[in-house]
């Protein structure tokens, strides 16, 4: 029988809006081009650690106008496939604090060996045309989210023109022993083909 293989949950980030004038706006403003295709760090780590991982990289609901509930639902859709092997979450930009809600409001079904929160939104601070609408919670409740994972990893740029630095130090701040990982010069952690640094943290899991 083949071993089982831990297991990497990513949740990508995208947008939300406050109302649907908002969203109308988004969509107008988007500039659309079907040829344009964007570098994964995403699929890189996949493929570089299926050898020990199994990932799951579920496609959230209308992630172009994201509901919190919506999310939630698909989310627990994949409790039953978690086995007994280590799991790794990770969360990038909205995927970030979908998780921060949820883990602050709720217990995931398993003790988690690692969770990674990159380019994470906390709030409306400082975001320019975005809202957080439904993702919004209670960070008082942050300290939930270290009681329910042996690391938790915090990724952001000070150059990201999406989501301030100040969020992911105040992420930290929240977060008891969290590791807070900085760069100079990645922006929001979108467009580039590998994420070294992301695949050795998790790379230590044995």
């Amino acid at each position: 029988m083949t071993p089982l293989k831990h297991q990497i949950i990513f949740i990508h980030g995208w947008e939300t809006f406050d109302s649907d004038v908002a969203y109308m706006d988004y969509l107008v403003q988007w500039e659309y081009n079907p040829y344009k295709r964007f570098p994964s760090w995403k699929k890189w780590i996949i493929d570089g650690l299926s050898d020990r991982f199994e990932s799951f990289a579920p496609d959230m609901p209308c992630k172009q106008k994201a509901e919190y509930e919506a999310w939630k639902i698909w989310f627990e859709k994949l409790f039953p496939y978690l086995n007994n092997q280590k799991t790794i979450l990770i969360g990038n930009s909205l995927g970030s604090i979908f998780i921060a809600k949820y883990l602050s409001e709720n217990t995931f079904p398993k003790h988690l060996a690692q969770l990674h929160l990159i380019a994470p939104v906390l709030d409306n601070e400082g975001l320019v045309g975005e809202s957080i609408g439904s993702f919004a919670f209670d960070t008082n409740r942050l300290p939930n989210l270290a009681s329910q994972s042996d690391e938790v990893h915090i990724w952001s740029s000070v150059d990201d023109p999406v989501v301030p630095y100040n969020h992911a130090e105040r992420y930290h701040a929240g977060i008891q022993d969290s590791k807070l990982h900085t760069f100079q010069n990645r922006w929001h952690f979108f467009g580039q083909s590998s994420f070294v640094e992301l695949f050795l943290e998790i790379g230590k899991i044995m």
